[in-house]
């Protein structure tokens, strides 16, 4: 047998540089398939991003993988350890953000140096579009930067709808807007709205809150049902200037507590900023004629000192108000059960229409307390208990209290004979 050894040893010096190569070959720390969700074909060059603010790559972009013919991706260079959540989206779909159970929870994925999570898949949704143009009561267009929101009426856990704006945009310089990136559902368009939400002024001007439909409110606003793939065209909508105000507050106190080191201030239904002025005053720009509630809490590093609020009008003129903020009070009562393995372990909470919230451990008496409670109105609720338990009723000061009858609790206030009953 004849070898040629020369071209032997090259063949195999190739073949140990190819297997070295391949041994070395890092595994990516995420990898993954984009298709279509209506007929699973590929998607190429979908972008796949790592979105967290503080993992910013070196060029100032979310670490981001780029999906090839077979839509796939995959991260090889390291990626900083963090909790990222994983969004992908493609020209012509809609983001989708991955995640494994469908809870909110299961969106951040944990990625350190050891991670392979491969099977990161998504399956894009085809994009609903809106197009249209503001204009003057002419018809002439209006100028460019002025906000124009997608917005969706969504039921809330009390029954009540609440207006989430999906996307938002701003005019270019011939009045016109793009709005992408929208699922099959219904839409209202909203011109610097809603409730202020991206509400900008325009070279000092101020623009109405409108809707499609040129109406002042979401009721009577112009609905558009769109499906994945189709687009809304056309959209006119007339707009006007109108004069907005400042809102400037002065809160103090509360009495018999700490000096505060700063103060919150929100006009309740509206999405707005708000700056401290070297005087101690808070002023909140850009609000419009109308009637509004300003709630103040008090701050002492993380925990709050009280909380107060006050009704006001703006007319035509800015408006000056002086806010005493009241302090905190406290709860107390006892939870009655005739079953004594009801009794323990219990949490129960309080929660006020504003948002306040605080949870209470019971004891094995069956007592529980909660202070530094914030001026409002409270209902019970519990929030650790054996299977099967409920809460039946309660009462403080003898009036039963309910959703529709809750706790009011005014400044300082102590309650002390709370009573809470449990069934099954």
């Amino acid at each position: 047998m004849y070898f040629n050894l020369p071209r032997v040893s090259v063949l195999l010096s190739l073949v140990t540089v190819c297997v070295v190569a391949h041994a070395q070959a890092p595994q990516p720390q995420v990898a993954g398939r984009v298709v279509r969700s209506d007929d699973g074909v590929p998607i190429e060059g979908a972008e796949v991003e790592l979105v967290r603010v503080w993992a910013v790559s070196s060029n100032g972009r979310y670490p981001t993988a780029i999906t090839d013919k077979n839509g796939e991706y995959q991260f090889v260079e390291s990626v900083k350890p963090d909790a990222y959540p994983i969004r992908a989206s493609a020209e012509g779909f809609v983001w989708e953000n991955y995640t494994r159970d469908g809870a909110v929870e299961g969106r951040l994925q944990q990625i350190d140096l050891t991670t392979q999570l491969h099977g990161i898949d998504f399956r894009l949704k085809r994009e609903a579009v809106i197009r249209g143009v503001l204009t003057d009561a002419k018809g002439k267009p209006r100028e460019a930067g002025i906000s124009v929101a997608a917005v969706r009426k969504e039921q809330g856990e009390k029954g009540a709808f609440r207006l989430h704006a999906v996307n938002w945009v701003k005019t270019d310089a011939s009045g016109r807007f793009v709005l992408k990136k929208l699922e099959s559902g219904t839409y209202f368009v909203c011109v610097n709205g809603p409730n202020g939400l991206n509400a900008f002024p325009n070279a000092g001007v101020w623009y109405r809150e409108t809707w499609y439909g040129n109406v002042g409110s979401a009721e009577d606003a112009k609905a558009l049902m769109l499906k994945g793939g189709e687009e809304q065209n056309d959209i006119h909508i007339t707009v006007e200037q109108e004069q907005r105000y400042r809102v400037i507050v002065w809160p103090s106190g509360p009495e018999d507590q700490p000096n505060p080191d700063r103060y919150s201030v929100s006009i309740e239904g509206r999405s707005h900023t708000s700056t401290q002025e070297a005087d101690g005053s808070y002023v909140i720009p850009g609000i419009p004629p109308g009637r509004y509630k300003l709630v103040s809490l008090a701050w002492l590093g993380a925990e709050y000192q009280g909380e107060g609020d006050i009704t006001f009008d703006v007319i035509n003129v800015d408006v000056t108000l002086h806010l005493r903020v009241g302090g905190l009070g406290e709860i107390q009562g006892v939870v009655k059960s005739g079953d004594t393995q009801a009794k323990v372990p219990l949490m129960i909470g309080i929660e006020s229409d504003e948002g306040a919230a605080q949870g209470s451990d019971v004891d094995a008496a069956g007592h529980f307390m909660f202070s530094r409670v914030l001026p409002g109105a409270y209902v019970f609720k519990l929030l650790k208990n054996p299977a099967g338990v409920v809460l039946r009723s309660v009462t403080c000061g003898g009036e039963v209290v309910t959703p529709n009858t809750p706790l009011k609790m005014r400044d300082r206030e102590k309650v002390k004979d709370c009573e809470a009953v449990l069934g099954h």
